[in-house]
């Protein structure tokens, strides 16, 4: 027996040993004691920790304040004895003097989240910097008399106050008197995992999500003529909907239709919601997810719609927006184009969550089953902004990325899912166009880092063409790239298999970069190497184009690290034209340049190189003309 584990750890090493991808070590200990696998696979050991919260929220719109009282059962489902527990207070970051990579405007800044009871396992712990209290930035740790030992769980309540930003909108806030969405605003258990342990990063503002999978029971009350729309599921629409509304509601979760659950002339008949008492209390419930957000708003519309997405199994579709949005009024049918085409397509895996709302905010931000858009001039930017916020429900929502180290891991998908589905809702729209323009804006630049430099290093906002490059745009025509490497069903099907495998889970890039290699039957490492580890750029050049007896050979030389297809529009002497292209797998044994034969006796007058679809940061030696030669 002895033998046999050390040769299946010898295995496991060689097979390491023989990848050629650069790890870091605190990553090669996960594969080592065996929570991760390096055939893509969660390892025999990994494990995720977890946790179920209720809350009791109340908002005030008069002073914008939100009050609440929480409790978190938080279950330790690692190996570890934990001797402290790390509590995200989000909303410190709109302190004075907090470090943060968005500017706030003054009457936005305040005292922090201002936290009034705190209690571990009954016991009241003080607040304020102690030997078992340290605040740091917007991190609370909390010192564990008694540790919380493996396989066990341990119950937190926290009461809390703030006010929430009106003028500085930083992915949530409230937008007119009485309309906000309501964001980042409990305190959170923070990640820990078998990486880094605990996740102590500051949210500076830049970086967005990484959380555990929890459950939600939540309470959110209200003045009596608010609506309101949140993670999760409505427990309770009886009690707080007149009978008319309630039955357009009940209709619409069945239905296929748009169906208008709340109108302008529903307000002006006063008869949007119950107003037998001076608040009324909203309900949710929402399961294995890994944050919560709602939005409120006494004069929003409200459509709603369905679509099936299993055989047992519909999801709610709804938008929620104001009057003047005139955009908006055809948001929820694109959302539910969007929900299908994630759905069906690509990544071809049923929407995994129950609900969504496109709420009519500012920007635009994903929150689990809640989205925060900004109105749009342009159909092609409402259809832009509402398919790649709703992507995310996929990524990071249901594979649980780690946002603050690899945005490239949940918006690189986000940009890159959508692309056919944009281009037919919005004919004139071309988003693969618009991002190869985006990344070449700055590929070859000093901002231009490789992928894989964590993004909370160059979180500020000297190195905000950075982070948007490395995680929108770069990352985008890598995914797209490996799609036109793979074939669109191979690619489809290793994108479902990661999935598969890594929802609910927290992946690492090793794990999509390993599970992708297994379903595809090669090692990409050639392709993974320079797109995501390495400095530069793509850049293709027409070296030379030789005339010989039968045709004539073109020489395209390989100038940038990054390896791209390669696409010609040769134009001859009678003004006709004649395509030439290769897939990116041209450069997988390292040449650093081709010959393309174009056989024929047509005479040549010149040879254009790229296409709208292929990133090229130096555009200048993409022309050739024979004449001139």
């Amino acid at each position: 027996m002895r033998y046999l584990v050390l040769l299946l750890i010898f295995l496991g090493w060689a097979h390491a040993r023989d990848h050629s991808l650069y790890m870091p070590l605190n990553i090669q200990k996960a594969y080592a004691n065996g929570t991760r696998s390096y055939d893509g696979q969660p390892g025999p050991s990994y494990w995720v920790n977890h946790a179920a919260y209720r809350i009791d929220v109340r908002f005030t719109p008069d002073t914008r304040t939100i009050s609440g009282s929480e409790t978190i059962e938080y279950f330790n489902e690692s190996p570890d004895t934990l001797r402290k527990l790390v509590l995200r207070l989000y909303q410190n970051n709109r302190r004075f003097g907090a470090q943060r990579d968005w500017p706030v405007a003054k009457e936005d800044l305040h005292d922090g989240e201002q936290i009034s009871l705190l209690k571990i396992n009954d016991q009241t712990i003080p607040t304020e910097n102690n030997n078992a209290v340290r605040r740091a930035g917007t991190n609370m740790i909390v010192r564990l008399d008694q540790p919380l030992p493996p396989r066990q769980s341990i119950q937190i309540a926290v009461n809390w106050q703030y006010v929430v930003s009106h003028i500085s909108n930083i992915r949530n806030g409230c937008y007119d008197s009485t309309s906000c969405f309501i964001g980042y605003w409990y305190p959170q258990v923070a990640v820990y995992d078998d990486i880094d342990g605990w996740d102590q990063y500051n949210y500076t503002g830049l970086q967005e999500f990484y959380n555990d999978f929890s459950d939600f029971d939540v309470r959110i009350t209200v003045p009596n003529h608010f609506v309101v729309w949140a993670t999760g599921l409505l427990q309770n629409p009886e009690q707080v909907f007149p009978e008319k509304i309630l039955d357009r509601y009940r209709q619409a979760k069945t239905s296929d239709q748009i169906n208008h659950i709340i109108t302008e002339q529903d307000y002006r008949e006063g008869a949007v919601t119950k107003t037998d008492r001076p608040t009324n209390t909203w309900h949710f419930k929402a399961w294995q997810v890994p944050d919560f957000a709602f939005a409120l708003s006494d004069h929003y519309l409200w459509d709603l719609t369905s679509l099936r997405v299993e055989k047992d199994r519909r999801v709610l579709i709804g938008a929620a927006f104001k009057k003047e949005s005139k955009d908006f009024f055809d948001v929820c049918r694109i959302a539910r184009a969007s929900i299908d085409y994630y759905s069906t397509t690509l990544p071809g895996v049923p929407f995994p969550f129950p609900a969504l709302t496109v709420f009519n905010g500012h920007g635009g931000m994903e929150y689990p089953m809640m989205v925060n858009d900004g109105s749009a001039q342009r159909r092609a930017s409402t259809v832009h902004v509402t398919s790649h916020e709703i992507a995310h429900s996929y990524f990071p929502f249901y594979m649980g990325i780690n946002e603050r180290k690899y945005a490239w891991m949940d918006e690189g998908w986000a940009t890159m899912l959508p692309f056919e589905l944009q281009h037919r809702l919005a004919e004139e729209y071309d988003p693969i166009a618009r991002t190869v323009h985006r990344y070449e804006s700055v590929a070859g630049s000093e901002f231009d880092l490789p992928m894989f430099v964590p993004t909370i290093v160059y979180g500020s906002n000297a190195f905000r063409p950075s982070y948007r490059n490395e995680a929108y745009n770069r990352s985008g025509m890598a995914y797209y790239l490996l799609q036109r490497l793979m074939g669109k069903e191979k690619f489809r099907q290793a994108l479902q298999e990661y999935v598969r495998r890594w929802h609910g889970r927290h992946p690492i890039p090793y794990d999509f970069f390993f599970t992708f290699d297994q379903v595809y039957g090669q090692d990409l490492s050639w392709f993974w190497k320079p797109w995501f580890f390495e400095f530069g750029f793509p850049d293709l050049a027409i070296k030379d184009v030789m005339m010989n007896h039968d045709g004539a050979n073109i020489l395209i030389e390989k100038i940038g690290r990054l390896p791209v297809p390669v696409e010609l529009n040769v134009t001859f002497a009678d003004s006709t034209t004649e395509q030439i292209s290769r897939g990116i797998e041209v450069w997988r044994s390292g040449v650093s340049g081709i010959s393309l034969n174009l056989p024929g006796h047509k005479k040549i007058l010149s040879v254009q190189l790229g296409s709208d679809h292929i990133p090229d940061a130096n555009k200048e030696n993409n022309y050739f003309s024979v004449n001139k030669k």
